[in-house]
């Protein structure tokens, strides 16, 4: 049987890993990626040697390893069992929550931290701090010896000093040893494993610890421009490498692979498996996500929520529209019609407002919320652990979760029922609980488990530098090696007293410890592979990067990124030429001249397509549904809050003459008059926003009102005055917010409660030129026109007008009959244009923002477009 070498595959060692491992020796591993790719060598090369059965390898990660050995102490020695972790999590949490903590941090944050940093103090055998740190040391302390308090009165052990009674129960004899262990890809040894490798050592066991891999690689150390090329650069090589070989491992090794994972998955699915040259190669990636992100298990609880109380709409809308409840594909199109009505109608959905809002249309969804209704009202108030997690999969099951659940998804199916089992052994630590109190549990256990589906043993890696040690490639590229990313230095830890973290030499106490670590880590990585490449870029989207110091001193290379084309610049240089469209439609006749709004004139000058599509071809863009009011709601209630005021104080002395009690009293009874002239859409919005959107109403009324009084003495003469006429071709019609007369001339006022426009009517398509009409239509005796700001963030005037003594800081127009004269003729320019078909896509600065047509009128299919990254 041939089998590799030790320096052939962990590198330095002058013994047969294999062969000890077949002779009976003992593997432990830093991690259990390195197990498993242990197991998977040993097993591969009996096979190639044509075994077909053979004794499973000793070979188990450190954490598996002190399991077993515990669990054969306590066998021998009747020690305490241990708690579990989501009892160890509950006890922590409600310690936490018990305590007064006086700042503010979430009790779940505080704590993980809090068992953190207990397991950080088992890993170096070290005892509670005694005094000298901050509060959020002394808060630890006494949570930690609360937490002994209650192990001892509940018979338990904790999980974290398992190292030490395992390296107690070894030295005494109470479990047996392998005769040879060897301990593979360790960078340093904690003090607990220390003692446990001592332990061995006195038993007299054969213990070594393997020295990691020396394949021969340097690290040629390279920088790119971008990351974004860094990247593309890493992946073709690793894509060529891997297809001219046709076998091999690779890898590439993220300095921050947190943070980039999302980016690199994106990228690598484009490079690696969808891209039609050089076939696919499958790749696995490390660090998957939260385990409740997962589509299936973000499914899963929004039935939870539902079933404790409401849903926010857009959450109700996604759950109606799932493929993991029962008939989804059946029902697809009526559900789609039922969740664009919720979002619609209501900010907040609950269980009767969800069966209601299903219909004889989706049986399959109305039956199974019905079932989920019917079994929240047999819950009690409190249960067991057990009984919850019972009812949690009940609850699912009423709603036929997980539905039609790809392959893919079962992995995290699977996931979610260990969740709920290590829930369910709760109860040896608490009594019964509430439902909200077992759901805020089990989220917060899914949000803090990383799930990623386990995969076959791909060509391609993608790894954080720590998962990589001990691993042994064909070619491996480190990348990422900028100074915000590596060295990887972390803070000390907050809960325990700098002083004695400095004086015990803990991680991250100093950072020369870090650098120290970090260069180490990046030298054994630069050896792991005959071909290792180091390189970093020298700009990011947040701004410019620079090289860490172990490229610098490596003399890194600048090099230009590859040229790579991705599917969609692919399909678009191959794409036929599209048929022209005619930038002129089909002239308006006689019978189709109007009357037109004057919001035509608006559309036709910030884009002639635009007033087309609008106004001719009806092709307006669906409502977006979203929380609170829409703009256009708030805009209209706005309006009316001031055709109220100035219908009631049309002066300033009429208002003035109230004290500020009763002028408070009145502004908000105009608001309150405003808001019920909107009671139905209204209705869908809870009280509580009600009362906030009216004080906010009353602030801006009282803001806009300072503002007048500060102005010359004005009377309103109009509100909400409808004018039409003539523009070219077309009858127009339009509606003034507001007609004021100051001292007999006429100044015409519109309102905007959100973004101000530029005021330039002297340009061929001005902004917004209804007032230009609104001038035009009232004649000679208009003497100003003016744009007044209903918002916090835009308020005041922007005016033109005749005389400088009408409004203050307004633009004086020094030919006021000329310029009136001259917007006479634009607006029939317009209205002319848009009779006569005008359509050309010929957008002003900003005006594609707010138009919702993008895909009618295909501006961007040149390519100009913004890119998404």
């Amino acid at each position: 049987m041939v089998l590799k070498t030790a320096d052939e595959f962990t590198g330095g060692a002058d013994f047969d890993v294999y062969a000890a491992l077949a002779a009976g020796a003992c593997v432990i591993t830093a991690n259990n990626r390195l197990a498993r790719h242990l197991q998977a060598g040993y097993a591969q090369g009996l096979r190639a040697a044509g075994h077909r059965v053979w004794e499973a390898p000793d070979i188990l990660p450190w954490q598996a390893y002190v399991q077993r050995t515990a669990e054969a102490a306590r066998a021998q020695g009747g020690g305490r069992v241990p708690l579990t972790a989501a009892q160890e999590q509950w006890l922590w949490s409600e310690l936490v929550t018990e305590y007064e903590l006086g700042f503010l941090c979430p009790d779940r944050a505080f704590a993980a931290q809090a068992a953190e940093a207990w397991q950080l103090l088992a890993d170096y055998a070290l005892p509670l701090p005694e005094a000298g740190g901050d509060r959020e040391s002394e808060i630890f302390v006494a949570l930690a010896r609360a937490f002994t308090r209650r192990l001892a009165a509940r018979g338990r052990d904790d999980a974290a000093h398992d190292p030490a009674r395992v390296a107690e129960a070894i030295g005494a004899g109470r479990v047996a040893v392998s005769p040879h262990c060897l301990w593979a890809g360790f960078t340093r040894l904690t003090p607990a494993q220390e003692a446990v490798k001592a332990a061995c050592e006195a038993r007299g066991a054969r213990v070594t610890v393997l020295p990691l891999s020396d394949r021969g690689g340097r690290g040629d150390a390279r920088i790119f421009a971008t990351t974004a090329e860094e990247l593309t650069a890493a992946l073709l090589w690793a894509r060529e490498r891997i297809t001219r070989e046709g076998r091999g491992r690779y890898a590439l090794v993220v300095a921050d692979l947190a943070a980039q994972r999302k980016r690199i998955v994106r990228l690598a699915h484009e490079v690696l498996t969808c891209h039609p040259s050089e076939g696919i190669v499958p790749y696995e990636i490390s660090l998957g996500t939260a385990l409740a992100e997962a589509p299936v298990v973000a499914a899963a609880l929004r039935i939870w929520h539902l079933a404790a109380g409401t849903l926010a709409s857009g959450e109700a809308a996604a759950l109606i529209q799932s493929p993991f409840i029962r008939g989804a594909e059946a029902e697809r199109s009526a559900r789609a019609q039922r969740a664009y009505g919720m979002l619609m109608e209501a900010s907040e959905v609950d269980l009767a407002a969800m069966a209601r809002g299903l219909r004889s249309d989706t049986p399959s969804a109305r039956a199974g919320f019905a079932r989920l209704a019917g079994l929240v009202r047999r819950w009690p108030r409190r249960a067991p652990a057990s009984a919850w997690a019972g009812w949690f999969m009940e609850a699912l099951t009423a709603v036929g979760w997980p539905g039609a659940a790809a392959r893919e998804d079962y992995q995290a199916i699977a996931a979610v029922h260990e969740v709920l089992e290590s829930f369910a052994t709760l109860e040896a630590v608490t009594d019964g609980i509430s439902f909200t109190r077992a759901l805020s549990f089990v989220q917060g256990t899914l949000a803090d488990r990383v799930f990623q589906p386990r995969g076959g043993d791909a060509p391609l890696q993608i790894l954080g530098p720590l998962e990589a040690i001990g691993l042994t490639f064909d070619g491996l590229w480190v990348m990422n090696l900028h100074d915000r990313a590596w060295p990887a230095v972390r803070p000390p830890h907050p809960l325990l007293p700098l002083a004695f973290q400095r004086a015990h030499r803990l991680p991250h106490a100093f950072v020369e410890d870090d650098i120290r670590f970090a260069g180490h880590v990046l030298q054994e990585l630069a050896r792991a592979a005959p071909e290792t490449i180091l390189s970093c870029a020298r700009h990011d989207a947040s701004g410019p990067l620079r090289p860490s110091r172990a490229l610098i001193e490596r003399a890194a290379r600048e090099v230009e990124g590859p040229v790579f084309r991705s599917r969609l610049e692919q399909a678009f240089a191959a794409r036929a030429a599209l048929e022209p469209y005619p930038v002129r439609a089909a002239p308006l006749d006689a019978a189709r001249a109007g009357p037109f709004g004057a919001g035509l004139l608006a559309a036709q000058a910030a884009c002639p397509f635009r007033a087309m599509a609008q106004y001719r071809l009806r092709a307006d863009p669906l409502d977006a549904p979203g929380y609170g009011q829409t703009p256009a709601m708030r805009g209209a209630v706005a309006h009316k809050v001031m055709e109220i005021w100035f219908g009631e104080f049309p002066e300033p002395r009429a208002w003035l003459a109230l004290d500020t009690d009763m002028r408070a009293r009145r502004i908000a009874e105009t608001v309150a008059a405003a808001q019920a002239a909107f009671a139905e859409d209204y209705a869908r919005f809870p009280a509580a926003f009600m009362t906030l959107e009216a004080r906010r109403m009353g602030r801006v009324l009282t803001e806009f009102l300072a503002r007048e009084e500060a102005r010359p003495a004005f009377t309103v003469a109009g509100r909400e005055k409808e004018v039409t006429l003539r523009c070219g071709p077309l009858a127009m019609r339009g509606r003034i917010d507001r007609v004021d007369l100051v001292d007999g001339r006429a100044l015409l006022i519109d309102y905007k409660t959100g973004r101000m426009p530029v005021v330039d009517w002297t340009t061929e398509r001005p902004e917004y030129p209804q007032l230009l009409f609104y001038a035009v239509a009232e004649g000679p005796d208009v003497a100003g026109i003016a744009y007044a700001g209903l918002s916090a963030r835009d308020g005041g005037y922007k005016a033109w007008v005749r005389d400088g003594d009408l409004l203050p800081e307004a633009t004086v127009v020094a030919d006021w009959g000329q310029a009136t004269g001259m917007w006479s003729a634009l607006l029939a320019r317009l209205a002319g244009d848009f009779a006569a078909g005008g359509a050309a896509a010929d957008p002003l600065e900003g005006a594609c923002e707010y138009c919702g047509r993008q895909g009618f009128c295909r501006i961007d299919e040149g390519g100009a477009g913004d890119d998404d990254e």
